[in-house]
């Protein structure tokens, strides 16, 4: 996905959150800065993709910093909070006999878990009026709902590779996971990625959440970059996505890294997130906060 301008805000904005957690050196910072503003100019002429963006932008902030992982904290804090309305939200699907609107209900439930997200420019987040507002959020309505055309190719059997985004919205995902399996029959091969990137949910998150007990399967990208990089991910992801029938595509960092790669992945791809930039609603069509359930055909 080609960048907007308003990724360039959006990138030195997250480069100075990120330095800010990682360290409290004013110096540290500002260098940080200072190498984010010398390296974006040219990134953006060349029109890398948003997720690449803010992957480098991390990358300075762990080598100048030497803080590998300064969302840890956070992620663990995002998992507490899922997972105390995990139950609440499963028994509303398991009780839905219509295994559509089962689907439909957890996919807007991941949907939810897509708005944890701390590094995008204009989104703000807070977990206490996340918690009291679920239930209206359910109710929202989906501004894309592609979720016919994605039940239109699943069934028993099929093999559906899920990639997901942040830690925190990974329990929201083990709903979807569940679901798949116990009322459509689904193989699921859930991934995450291969090493800490922003919130973005590694092994260690989805091994603390049980992500495991709802798939039948559980990979990395073998990657650090934010969504989904083909030329730096490991031969046992590359074998997971030759194998798979479909792709469930989670949030704007996998979005913004294969849409348009459709032909070359040559698998149908359900794209399933809250819009949180105005960069990535406006490719969709959509207002930013809007819920999106986007099926895109084998082409």
């Amino acid at each position: 996905m080609k960048p907007g301008l308003l990724c360039i805000p959006c990138t030195v904005n997250a480069a100075f959150d990120m330095a800010s957690r990682a360290t409290d050196d004013p110096d540290k910072i500002k260098r940080i800065l200072f190498e984010v503003l010398n390296w974006l100019p040219k990134a953006i002429e060349e029109d890398t993709s948003p997720n690449i963006l803010h992957s480098h932008a991390f990358k300075i902030v762990q080598q100048l910093t030497g803080v590998k992982d300064p969302f840890r904290d956070l992620k663990k804090l995002s998992n507490d909070t899922a997972l105390t309305v995990y139950s609440d939200l499963w028994n509303m699907i398991e009780k839905t006999d219509d295994k559509t609107e089962a689907l439909r209900l957890s996919l807007k439930s991941s949907i939810i878990g897509n708005m944890i997200d701390f590094e995008v420019h204009g989104h703000r987040f807070s977990f206490e009026d996340f918690l009291s507002r679920i239930r209206s959020y359910l109710a929202e309505p989906l501004t894309i709902d592609d979720v016919g055309l994605l039940c239109e190719n699943i069934r028993e059997g099929v093999k559906v590779l899920y990639l997901t985004d942040n830690a925190g919205e990974i329990v929201f995902d083990k709903l979807v996971a569940k679901c798949l399996r116990e009322k459509w029959g689904c193989e699921v091969t859930m991934v995450v990625k291969g090493g800490p990137i922003l919130n973005d949910a590694t092994l260690e998150d989805a091994k603390y959440v049980k992500l495991d007990e709802a798939c039948s399967n559980l990979i990395t990208t073998g990657d650090d970059t934010i969504g989904v990089a083909m030329d730096r991910v490991s031969e046992e992801f590359k074998n997971e996505l030759n194998k798979a029938d479909i792709i469930i595509c989670k949030g704007q960092g996998n979005f913004e890294s294969l849409i348009g790669l459709e032909k070359n992945i040559g698998k149908p791809v359900c794209y399933v997130l809250r819009t949180k930039c105005e960069v990535v609603a406006k490719s969709l069509g959509v207002k930013p906060g809007s819920n999106v359930v986007k099926f895109i055909g084998k082409t």
